[in-house]
Parts: structure tokens; C-alpha cells; sequence
């Protein structure tokens, strides 16, 4: 590719960027139904006819943000899971690294998590239905979790149940924590969350 198709790429690349900003600060504002384009294209600084140049609806901008949200939500779990498989670290530890990864991405990504968290489920019923499969792809990487971390101590339970009670927990108190303000402190809050889980899942 020449330097100058490489520049072409990087201002479309930009520009679809500054669309998606846009459109996640006025979906925080004014909630999903009530944006219209023109409310993205006003906060973007440019006009209704460029956006359509690299989105055709403001749900598929919305289905843009979701995809990388849920992409978000779930690798930390599998990267979880693939670092028990080679090492077998103690499992707190690796654990609080975890929530430590969430932590800085809720922090990264506030509005997302909250449109995620409290629009999307009540814009239409094919997007409760999108979060709930996100909400089951999540809950399944966890239950991986849970199921290896019974390999460090065995306790008889019900994996499933285990790991929605994990998903319910994990994102309750994150969503609580953005709305709180980021308090208590960050590593308050991943000594008890890990805590609360790991020696709930594993104590006989």
C-alpha cells in the first residue's frame, strides 16, 4: 500500500472513530431512541451526509460499539482460562489480575458499559435479545473458570449456577462502581470482589 493510500486510510479510520465518540457521548445524553443522526453529526462537527458515507443507521454505529464491548467483556475471561491451562498459579492472584483488567477498562469505557448495562435491554426486542446472548457467551467463558478452579480444590456445586452467580456479581459491581465514581478504590474493590467469589466457588 503507497504512503498516500496509507494516509486515506488512517483519516477514514479517524473519522469513523470520531463518529462512534460522538455517537456514544449523545446515546449516554439522550438515550438510544431518542438520538437522532443529526444529534451524532452536531456533536462529530460535520454533516449528516458524511456519517452516511460510513454508517447507514445509527444502530449499526450502536452495533459497532456492542461487538467491541462484548469482545471486551469476554477475552479477559479467556485469557483467564488459557493462563490456567499453563500455569498453575494460585488462584486468587490471577483472579485479582483479572478484576484489575476490568477495572481499567470500565474505567477506559464508562459510557459504553452503561448503555450496555442500562439502555440497551429496553431500546427493542432484538437488542434484549443480543444482550442476553452476550450476557450466555460471558457466562459460559466464566464457567470455564469455575470449573478449573475446582482442579486447586474440589467442591461439589453446580458449575452453571455457579458461574451466573459470577457473571451477576462481576458486572453488578462494576456497573455499581462506574456509578458510584470509581469508589472505594480499585484494589478495595478486587480484594473483595475476588474474595467473595473465588473462596465461594472453592470452600468446601
Amino acid at each position: 500500500m503507497s504512503s498516500r493510500a496509507k494516509r486515506s486510510e488512517k483519516i477514514k479510520k479517524e473519522k469513523k472513530n470520531l463518529f462512534i465518540i460522538s455517537a456514544l457521548s449523545v446515546f449516554e445524553e439522550k438515550g438510544f431512541n431518542n438520538t437522532r443522526i443529526k444529534d451524532i453529526t452536531k456533536k462529530a462537527g460535520t454533516s449528516v451526509g458524511n456519517l452516511y458515507g460510513y454508517f447507514k443507521s445509527k444502530e449499526e454505529i450502536f452495533d459497532v460499539i456492542i461487538s467491541g464491548i462484548a469482545e471486551l467483556m469476554i477475552s479477559k475471561f479467556r485469557e483467564l482460562f488459557t493462563y490456567f491451562k499453563q500455569n498453575r498459579a494460585p488462584p486468587i492472584s490471577a483472579v485479582k489480575s483479572l478484576f484489575r483488567g476490568y477495572a481499567k477498562i470500565f474505567r477506559t469505557k464508562k459510557e459504553t458499559f452503561l448503555i450496555f448495562f442500562e439502555q440497551m435491554g429496553g431500546i427493542n426486542a432484538t437488542y434484549r435479545t443480543k444482550r442476553n446472548k452476550i450476557i450466555d457467551d460471558f457466562t459460559d467463558e466464566v464457567e470455564k473458570i469455575i470449573v478449573k478452579l475446582s482442579e486447586f480444590e474440589a467442591r461439589d456445586q453446580n458449575s452453571k449456577i455457579s458461574a451466573r452467580v459470577w457473571t451477576s456479581t462481576v458486572l453488578g459491581v462494576f456497573t455499581w462502581w462506574i456509578r458510584n465514581d470509581f469508589e472505594p478504590e480499585e484494589e478495595e474493590l478486587v480484594n473483595n470482589l475476588t474474595d467473595f467469589l473465588v473462596k465461594g466457588t472453592m470452600t468446601k
